[in-house]
């Protein structure tokens, strides 16, 4: 099995699920939001403590979390499934 087949087999299990798809957006949207309002509330209410410090980095780990959990989602919904019909139709002619 070549790359491009390997590729190919790995974008089609990504693609087969929209809903799938969409509950890892939508879901990486809200842990991302909830990441943002854990970080502003850690500054308006522990700014000038080590606590502080230490949730404003948790909050920031989350929102990478939720940023990566929803680039998932949106990378399935929308650049695989192009990936997919560029590489299928290039191995078909």
């Amino acid at each position: 099995m070549t790359n491009k087949e390997k590729l190919t087999a790995w974008l089609e299990r990504q693609i087969k699920s929209p809903r799938l798809a969409m509950q890892r957006f939508t879901t990486g949207g809200f842990i991302f939001a909830g990441g943002v309002m854990m970080l502003i509330l850690s500054d308006q209410l522990l700014s000038e403590q080590l606590a502080g410090e230490f949730t404003a980095l948790l909050a920031l780990i989350i929102i990478g979390l939720g940023a990566l959990i929803a680039l998932r989602g949106y990378l399935a919904l929308s650049l695989y499934k192009v990936l997919y019909y560029l590489l299928s139709s290039n191995s078909e002619h």
